[in-house]
Formats: C-alpha cells, sequence, structure tokens
C-alpha cells in the first residue's frame, strides 16, 4: 500500500507541475544540501531581510545559507525535540567556532559568515492557529519529522505550542517576509490559508506539499491544487519544481525595494 501511495504522489507532482509551472522567469539558485537544499531566486535576497523556515528537522543548511550567504534574519521554526536539539548544537558550534554536523553524518555546515544574532530558534509549530497542536510520529524512529495531518498513520505523537505566522511575525515586530519556507509534514495546508486570508506576502514562497509523498487519499491532488491556485491568485508564480518541493515567487515583488 505504502508503494502505491508512493507512486500515486509521483503522478500528481508530475500533472501539477506539468499544468501549473510557468517557464523560468527569475534567475534561480539552489542553497544548501543535497537533502534539505532548495530552489530559489537569490536577487531577491539580501541583508537586513527576513526569511521564516518552518520545518528544521537535523538539516538546517538551506536556512544557513541565507544567513551566512545573504546576510538575512532566519526565523526558524521547529517544535519537534531532536530539531530543537540539533539547532541549538549549531548555534553553540557557530558561538564558539566549531565545525558542525549535518544530520549528524560527515557532511558539514558551512558556516563562513554565518552571524548566530540573526538565526533565531523558534520551539513552536506553524499552524493555522494559535494554541496547542498534536503532532504524529514517523514510522521510522531514526527519522525526525512529525505530522499534524499523521501521514504515516501512526499512534505515537507529541502535543506542542502553535503559533499563526501573522503571531509569530507581530510578537517580533516584523512587517514583511522576503522568504517563507514551509517543510511541516502537511501543516502546510493550514498555514498556506491563513497567510493568504490574513494578507502576509513573502516575496518567495517555497513549499514542500507532503501528500505528493503519501497521499491521504486521492483527493490530494485536489487538495494540493487548490493552494497552487490561491497562490497564483495572490500574484505568484510557480517557477520551480523539485519532487514535492514547489517554489513561488511574488514577481512585484521584483520592483520593491529592499
Amino acid at each position: 500500500m505504502s508503494r502505491l501511495r508512493h507512486a500515486l504522489g509521483r503522478v500528481f507532482q508530475l500533472l501539477l507541475a506539468a499544468v501549473y509551472r510557468e517557464r523560468a522567469v527569475v534567475p534561480l539558485e539552489r542553497l544548501g544540501t543535497h537533502y534539505g537544499g532548495w530552489w530559489c531566486s537569490p536577487g531577491m535576497l539580501g541583508p537586513r531581510q527576513v526569511a521564516l523556515c518552518a520545518g528544521a528537522g537535523e538539516d538546517v543548511s538551506f536556512d544557513v545559507a541565507l544567513n551566512a550567504k545573504f546576510g538575512m534574519r532566519v526565523l526558524c521554526v521547529d517544535p519537534t525535540p531532536r530539531a530543537i536539539s540539533h539547532v541549538a548544537g549549531l548555534l553553540d558550534a557557530a558561538a564558539t567556532g566549531s565545525s558542525y554536523a549535518v544530520e549528524g553524518g560527515s557532511e558539514r555546515y558551512v558556516l563562513e559568515g554565518f552571524d548566530p544574532g540573526r538565526f533565531d530558534a523558534i520551539p513552536a509549530a506553524l499552524w493555522g492557529q494559535d494554541g496547542s497542536l498534536r503532532l504524529y510520529a514517523p514510522q521510522d524512529p531514526a527519522h525526525v519529522s512529525h505530522s499534524a495531518l499523521n501521514l504515516q498513520h501512526t499512534t505515537e505523537h507529541i502535543d506542542v505550542p502553535a503559533r499563526r505566522m501573522s503571531t509569530l511575525l507581530a510578537e517580533r515586530g516584523i512587517d514583511r517576509l522576503a522568504l517563507l519556507k514551509l517543510d511541516i509534514e502537511g501543516a502546510e495546508y493550514a498555514v498556506l490559508d491563513e497567510m493568504l486570508d490574513g494578507g502576509v506576502r513573502p516575496a518567495q514562497v517555497l513549499v514542500e506539499f507532503d501528500e505528493l509523498h503519501l497521499p491521504l487519499s486521492p483527493l490530494a491532488v485536489l487538495r494540493v491544487g487548490r493552494r497552487v491556485r490561491r497562490l497564483r491568485a495572490a500574484g505568484y508564480a510557480l517557477v520551480a519544481t523539485e519532487r514535492a518541493n514547489f517554489v513561488f515567487a511574488r514577481l512585484a515583488a521584483l520592483a520593491e525595494p529592499a
């Protein structure tokens, strides 16, 4: 059954990319490791800008690159215990000038230019409302990510604090985002809906639609398609896809001052 769900998800990935992806209208660059990296538009990034990156796990190489290479402030949001521990270890290593391993393996973070003072670790879940959220553990205990939608049909869970994007930004006096990254195991639907309903408009939105890995039902393609259409209606172009990772750019932001 799992193999069938993976195959169905791959069909959905290809279908959605074929229908909605536009020709590259902005230069793109891939930042981070093979596993944790993302495509993005570097021309829409720069110093004094803010990125909100939800979903850290044990590979924040993309988040680190935004900080180190582009001088950005990064809000790194993840409530899971192993992710919290990993990011804390990274910040300790950076503060002491030590190296630090990605996912505890042989690959090391590139910390040249990295400023821990511009990297805010936030131990909460990004969600569509404030309060508490139940996250279900993965089937493989070696894996880190937990899911609000219980994509892997497990019973073990944790309850974590949850925040809306608008709440997190208001608490920190932030009124504009250059980039939003969502790798949050199914919670992206609620977060995108809250973002669009609330008028928050990051210049770039990078989202992993996790149901394109393990669809809960054939209706997954409709759930993802609805959010893609809402983003397009809000002025975003789908400029890149990589498996279930979809990259959207708000082209009007190119003309806005940094």
